[in-house]
């Protein structure tokens, strides 16, 4: 059985939502999820046997483009990370362990702090919040920068994920840490809690294996470039994003509809940087926020209904 707030996210967050087409809200697939799995994964092997051949000056090029589409893992993670799952099916799992090992996070430990900034979004407890800087540029590259870690820093959560599982002592720490719980309460106990120690352990097995393999029969260079390099790419792609996607100024105290939209930013909907920057739609921002539940290729119908239907509440 899993555990996640889903079910009282749609609870809690009550504002009244506008006579939107039912047409329009469309869930998740597995079966297309797992096809943009595949493609981002038929890229990804392809830049990587063309390391073997491209001239070394050409290889920044390549980084972006693997960074890229680990970035696109974590969207298709994130579409799973909304849906209302009881327990995780072999179509589930396959696309846990393919797009989000790969970025160090389980659909466990997204779920956790993905839903509650949902729920919460732009409120104290929200994860995701930013410090406030007076300084837009500085603030955000000063994001970026510490994001390059992120994925790093999840490696490190997979092995304290372990000890926390069988330290129940730990898991306070561990979901304040690396699950970035804001509640103030006592998660000693969270069955949530300890599900996503628990299924640290695969993720810690994996890398294990992985990174094992890879020294053993290739070399430390071959993970440096062929991973470790883009996985840091990624990070600043991720941490750009996060900054560019909300309005942090002042926490906010409600779940109003309209202060979803004063708060929520789309961005990179066209051209180049929505490939590396908002991979796979997740630029539509303000929408998602309005319907989570909605998949990622719905979400461009949605909003041009919006636009069309409600103009003076939704900012272009």
């Amino acid at each position: 059985m899993e555990y996640h707030i889903a079910e009282e996210l749609d609870r809690e967050v009550l504002f009244q939502k506008l006579k939107t087409p039912k047409e329009l809200l469309i869930k998740p697939s597995l079966d297309k999820l797992l096809k943009y799995m595949l493609i981002d994964w038929f890229v990804v092997i392809v830049c990587w046997l063309s390391l073997t051949i491209v001239n070394n000056a050409l290889y920044p090029i390549v980084a972006l483009i693997i960074a890229s589409r680990f970035h696109s893992f974590g969207v298709i993670l994130h579409d799973l990370t909304h849906m209302p799952l009881k327990k995780k099916t072999i179509k589930i799992r396959i696309i846990e362990v393919f797009t989000g090992y790969p970025i160090a996070t389980t659909l466990n430990a997204m779920r956790y702090h993905h839903l509650r900034h949902h729920k919460d979004s732009c409120m104290v407890t929200d994860p995701y919040l930013k410090p406030i800087s007076s300084n837009y540029s500085l603030a955000l590259l000063v994001n970026v920068l510490k994001s390059s870690f992120l994925i790093p820093f999840w490696l490190i959560r997979s092995v304290y994920g372990v000890i926390a599982f069988c330290i129940p002592f730990l898991r306070q720490s561990y979901a304040i840490v690396f699950l970035q719980d804001k509640s103030g309460k006592n998660v000693t106990r969270s069955k949530e809690v300890t599900q996503c120690a628990k299924e640290d352990i695969f993720q810690f097995l994996f890398f294990t294996g992985v990174f094992t393999g890879v020294l053993y029969f290739l070399s430390f260079t071959t993970l440096l470039f062929y991973y470790i390099v883009p996985a840091l790419i990624t990070g600043c792609f991720s941490g750009y994003r996060v900054f560019k996607e909300h309005r942090y100024t002042e926490p906010v105290n409600d779940r109003k509809m309209d202060t979803i939209i004063e708060t929520t930013t789309d961005h990179n909907l066209t051209g180049i940087t929505r490939f590396f920057l908002a991979p796979r739609n997740i630029g539509y921002h303000t929408v998602h926020h309005l319907h989570p539940q909605v998949a990622w290729y719905a979400l461009p119908e949605l909003r041009k209904w919006y636009l069309q239907n409600h103009p003076n509440i939704y900012e272009v």
